[in-house]
């Protein structure tokens, strides 16, 4: 059964791990992979972890992290989601998604905000799905892809 909690000191590696893993089997089907760049974003996911994992919750089943997901400022803005290849197309985003929402309510937020790779078309459908509408589209600097990209900036109401 698929656990979601917060993670612990314990989950770095795993969190960055995991990442890692999502994030290069995802862009590279839209963008080109660059020389240096899985290093460069490795040690990225890896400072990321040490420094956020409080703000992170991670889906586990059987003590293996399927994905997770972070408010690295304990706002009302999903900065991250993140479902290792593996485990895709199992609801484990929907899950995640659905434990960061209710904690943003919790605390008291009317509106949950993430942001996009515009061409990241399966991740825009999961937030569609859980009610969130692209409120913006422009260009934005990607430090990991190193040049302007296309953002989606989505919002979903929670009351």
């Amino acid at each position: 059964m698929v656990v979601v909690r917060p993670a612990t000191q314990a989950d770095i590696a795993a969190l960055a791990a995991v990442g890692m893993r999502a994030w290069a089997s995802n862009i590279f089907s839209f963008e080109p992979e660059l020389p240096g760049m899985r290093s460069h974003v490795e040690r990225a996911y890896e400072a990321f972890a040490e420094e956020h994992f409080t703000s992170v919750l991670v889906a586990e089943e059987g003590g293996t992290i399927l994905g997770w997901g972070a408010r690295d400022k304990n706002d009302d803005y999903i900065s991250d989601m993140w479902v290792d290849p593996d485990y895709q197309g199992q609801g484990i985003g929907l899950l995640i998604l659905k434990a960061l929402k209710a904690k943003i309510a919790a605390a008291g937020y009317s509106s949950a905000r993430l942001e996009a790779h515009a061409r990241n078309v399966g991740a825009i459908r999961l937030y569609e799905r859980e009610g969130f509408q692209i409120v913006h589209r422009s260009l934005e600097w990607s430090e990991s892809l190193e040049r302007e990209i296309e953002k989606v900036k989505m919002l979903a109401n929670l009351t």
